[in-house]
């Protein structure tokens, strides 16, 4: 019950521009508040877009399949499966949804904003609802990439039209450098903690 109310805190409480952050462990079923949580509360109402970094958030979607009942299968099929949009952001696949945008993995700001914008600009046109962004894999890029990819996430804050959407993060304390943390919740209205004990607000 705790997850979901994660979701109505973000739709009640963020505006298009702003960027919510839920942080969590290694240890936390992250499958399910990506899946369960956020993407069916928000499909009803919003234009709903997995920015997936290295196939993160399809190793998640079918992790939480294989978990689900028959019932609750039919149902997500029906409600997230080619409504979803995703932008799928290195190696990896998408099995949850058509490809809005595939690019390479890059930790080159002008190369990232050359790649990832057409695809957000398309979205934006074509849709009549409110679009929300969920980045999963963050973590895993910072990780990877160090202050390059820092630079990056939030330089391209500064230079894409972020008012026209919303964007929550995912990431994963335990893999995310800590000062990359801190800079991105530095920028964040919402910054939400969440684990197997329960629901922290961090900020906002």
């Amino acid at each position: 019950m705790e997850r979901n109310i994660i979701a109505k805190m973000i739709m009640d409480e963020i505006k298009n521009g702003d960027v919510a952050i839920i942080e969590y462990p290694s240890t936390f079923p992250v499958h399910d508040l990506l899946w369960d949580s956020l993407v069916m509360n928000f499909i009803r109402e919003f234009e709903v877009v997995i920015d997936d970094f290295f196939g993160i958030g399809d190793v998640l979607f079918r992790t939480y399949i294989r978990r689900i009942s028959h019932d609750r299968y039919r149902e997500v099929m029906e409600k997230v499966v080619g409504k979803v949009k995703a932008v799928k952001i290195g190696p990896g696949k998408i099995s949850y949804s058509e490809i809005v945008e595939e690019i390479p993995l890059t930790y080159d700001l002008s190369e990232f904003i050359k790649l990832y914008y057409p695809g957000i600009r398309e979205i934006l046109a074509k849709s009549s609802k409110r679009v929300i962004f969920i980045t999963v894999g963050l973590a895993e890029y910072l990780h990877f990439g160090g202050e390059k990819a820092l630079e990056t996430i939030l330089l391209s804050r500064s230079v894409l039209p972020i008012e026209d959407w919303t964007s929550i993060y995912l990431i994963n304390l335990d893999l995310a450098p800590e000062k990359s943390v801190a800079a991105l919740e530095e920028i964040s209205p919402l910054v939400i903690y969440t684990s197997n004990k329960g629901v922290l607000v961090k900020k906002g």
